[in-house]
């Protein structure tokens, strides 16, 4: 289970030169709460949490501010391929909530947040996304059991019926 399966893309994105509270402003009406920060390009230069944007709403108020001086860099990021239990030991050991994911050059793929992790682990808890075995019935075919599939259930000993009358 990689990354790039189950990260979100496309991903909402601001510009380093943008204004802080017109980021804010995207967040709010998009739904979400990190931000990559990315060139012309779409390379990855930077990140913006919520909560840095509320620190920046305190901090700055009203005065124009570019997102630059309130994003967060260097980003810790993801490779696509990246095991998904990786990439949550990364964001448990780093305490963020989110790893964008980028390929070779730094050019934003996707991003895969706390949300997307729990989708993945609710499907793995429920079975809805266990991998099939090799031999594994699929749906509408049927295979042979081998052995029992469950004890035998303990025999009665025969009804006494009265005999009938002829």
């Amino acid at each position: 289970m990689h990354v790039g399966k189950y990260m979100t893309a496309p991903v909402v994105t601001v510009r380093a030169d943008a204004d802080y509270r017109s980021a804010f402003d995207l967040m709010r009406d998009k739904g979400v709460h990190h931000l990559p920060v990315v060139e012309a390009h779409g390379k990855l230069v930077g990140l913006l949490a919520q909560r840095d944007m509320l620190l920046a709403a305190t901090r700055y108020q009203n005065a124009p501010v570019e997102v630059a001086e309130v994003m967060r860099r260097p980003v810790v990021t993801a490779k696509a391929d990246l095991l998904v239990v990786e990439a949550a030991r990364m964001m448990m050991s780093q305490k963020i909530g989110c790893l964008p994911v980028v390929d070779a050059d730094l050019n934003l793929l996707g991003i895969i947040t706390e949300s997307d992790l729990f989708s993945v682990f609710v499907k793995l808890l429920s079975g809805s996304a266990r991998p099939r075995a090799a031999g594994r019935a699929t749906a509408g075919t049927r295979t042979a059991r081998k052995g029992p599939a469950r004890k035998p259930a303990a025999r009665r000993p025969p009804r006494k019926t009265p005999a009938r009358k002829r």
